[in-house]
């Protein structure tokens, strides 16, 4: 009588081309349950799944999947960012990539609740990086400036340190063609922590201080020094023109004048709240000044505005962000990698299934 091979269970040849395990949920469903955060909690992804398709997955399965792909997405990131490091101290190797013309990287942060006994380490901040390239788009005269449209966006983000982040960015920057492209633009705002950031890993790059946070700045410092009203506006809106117009020097006098008029306090005296306010301005327009020369940027085309990063930032939040939602520091790193490679569209959450698919098996 003939042996039989592989009797007692069934394995249809359908399945293994459909990726079916044996055991478990297929990698399909464990895919669309991670793209369900999209509806912003593990609960909303139970409903979304059950009113599209019929599936019953109760929350917490949708937690511990989204964590376990999270994981495997965490493990992968930081061996390729290891790799980068590597790679970086020993060599500089030529490559026959094609050159971006315009590759843009920015970062901020956002804010997450986590489950934390001390009261005051609750609250931890998500930092997040975005990459992307982009084709210069040059101011037209009579033609109110927008800057380039981004093409491929790549996300990475993490809760660890800013440094983490820095040596996450920059691998994330060195595959996307950091090292060939034409120009490189690194655009933020003026904050301590990207400051180093971008001087320790983005050295090379053309710094653009992001239009928005600049001109809140200088919103700021009117109010404090003139109050609200018609005077503190037209000041306001005198500072913006020499801003946008380039004139830095004459921009950065009138900031300081505006300091003077305050007059010098004593010590905690009269007016020093203001002044301290003031001089914060100051120092934030004069540590940030070579982002400044914005009729330069609009004749390279250049972005203005890290409107990018802030919308990723807000997309991101929408998942991990809410006065009910408590993390866990692994839990909320792990859904966080979902989340970033959900809201990047530069094909890396395909291809992560694609290459991951044996992985997905409970």
């Amino acid at each position: 009588m003939p042996t039989v091979t592989g009797a007692g269970r069934l394995f249809p040849p359908l399945d293994r081309q459909l990726k079916i395990p044996a055991r478990g949920a297929s990698g399909l469903l464990v895919r669309k349950i991670c793209e369900a955060n999209r509806a912003g909690s593990f609960p909303k992804a139970s409903e979304l799944l059950f009113e599209l398709a019929g599936l019953r997955i109760s929350p917490k399965r949708a937690q511990w999947t989204t964590e376990r792909v999270g994981q495997l997405l965490v493990e992968e990131r930081d061996r390729k960012t290891e790799e980068f490091l590597e790679r970086r101290r020993v060599t500089e190797a030529a490559s026959g990539q094609e050159p971006v013309e315009l590759l843009v990287v920015s970062a901020d942060g956002g804010r997450v609740q986590t489950r934390q006994e001390d009261p005051d380490q609750k609250w931890k901040e998500d930092k997040i990086g975005v990459v992307y390239d982009a084709s210069a788009c040059r101011e037209q005269a009579g033609q109110q400036y927008k800057g380039p449209e981004p093409l491929t966006k790549s996300v990475v983000g993490t809760i660890e340190s800013w440094e983490r982040l820095a040596d996450h960015l920059s691998a994330v920057a060195d595959r996307r063609g950091q090292r060939h492209a034409r120009q490189v633009v690194f655009v933020s705002d003026g904050a301590q922590a990207i400051r180093s950031l971008r001087e320790r890993c983005f050295p090379d790059a053309a710094f653009v201080l992001d239009w928005k946070h600049a001109t809140d700045n200088l919103r700021q410092a009117s109010v404090v020094g003139l109050g609200s009203g018609p005077r503190a506006d037209r000041w306001y809106e005198r500072q913006k023109e020499r801003l946008w117009e380039g004139r830095t020097d004459r921009f950065l006098k009138h900031l300081a004048g505006l300091a003077r008029q305050i007059g010098p306090p004593g010590e905690d005296g009269p007016g020093s709240d203001q002044l301290r306010v003031l001089a914060n301005v100051q120092d934030y327009f004069r540590t940030n000044r070579a982002g400044l020369d914005y009729p330069a940027f609009r004749r390279k085309g250049w972005p203005l505005a890290s409107a990018q990063t802030e919308s990723t930032i807000k997309q991101v939040g929408k998942r991990i962000k809410g006065s009910e939602k408590h993390w866990s520091l692994s839990g909320v790193e792990q859904t966080l990698q979902v989340t970033t490679h959900l809201v990047a569209n530069d094909g890396t959450w395909e291809s992560f299934w694609q290459r991951n698919a044996w992985a997905t098996h409970n």
